[in-house]
């Protein structure tokens, strides 16, 4: 739930698709500047905030995974 909203519930209030906000929210893609003020409207969030929290979220989810550490002799 986004804001007491379900994600298809929020998609049909902006005129998107499930998927796309799903991509958005997962920070698996970024939101045109057009549709990053609908979420922001619909969410009641100031656009700045939102966008500092999807670039958050984009940031963890393309963050490189640790590898580990080998010895060799």
């Amino acid at each position: 739930m986004i804001r007491g909203l379900s994600q298809q519930q929020l998609a049909k209030k902006i005129g998107a698709t499930q998927p796309q906000v799903s991509d958005w929210m997962t920070g698996k893609k970024t939101p045109t500047s057009g549709n990053l003020s609908k979420l922001a409207e619909a969410m009641d969030m100031a656009e700045e905030d939102l966008a500092r929290l999807l670039t958050i979220r984009r940031k963890s989810r393309n963050k490189p995974t640790e590898q580990p550490e080998t010895f060799e002799n």
